[in-house]
């Protein structure tokens, strides 16, 4: 006995473009600006806010977007270019009265910023140490073994050969400057 499944449609799915294909040009602004997705959570709206500053993190917000699309990290699903309405981002932001989830905004906030930052520099460090390492040359100089002396072996405390004396019993009455000698 073998099942059979049939895939049905939702009614008005056929004439609802995909959205997880290609990235949304157009801005619903009713939804989170970020992800444009409706979920559970609730919007948060910093228009709406009673600060003085009500635009402060419209800017802020805006500034963190354009470095991580600068360093590459927005995902290929969010394109900046569709918040900038010819005025720039924080301005379409404050004129549409913008909303976001707050897990959506926590994704872009200064910690992670500086964090990514941090990463992409310690990269380009990398890459350039690793093309400076590629560069240098490094030598090794050993003496040939024709050019070897022998040393003779001499006691440290008296500097005569060794084996001549046998064992010293060392005082420190003169042997101090010897050692202090023999040290510089």
């Amino acid at each position: 006995m073998s099942k059979s499944f049939k895939l049905v449609e939702p009614r008005g799915a056929e004439a609802a473009p995909s959205t997880s294909a290609q990235p949304a040009t157009e801005t619903d602004w009713s939804l989170c600006f970020i992800c444009q997705k409706t979920t559970p959570e609730s919007l948060t709206s910093p228009s709406q806010n009673t600060r003085q500053d009500k635009g402060c993190s419209y800017s802020i917000l805006a500034g963190h977007l354009r470095r991580f699309n600068e360093l590459g990290l927005l995902p290929n699903s969010f394109l900046l270019s569709r918040l900038d309405e010819g005025s720039g981002v924080e301005a379409a932001l404050s004129a549409n009265n913008a909303r976001y989830h707050k897990t959506c905004r926590l994704r872009y906030n200064k910690t992670k910023l500086d964090r990514a930052e941090k990463r992409h520099l310690k990269i380009g460090a990398n890459e350039e140490e690793e093309v400076a390492a590629r560069k240098r040359t490094r030598y090794l100089s050993r003496p040939s073994s024709t050019e070897t002396k022998h040393q003779e072996l001499k006691c440290f405390f008296c500097g005569e050969a060794l084996g001549s004396a046998g064992l010293h019993e060392a005082a420190t009455f003169q042997l101090d400057s010897r050692v202090k000698c023999l040290a510089h």
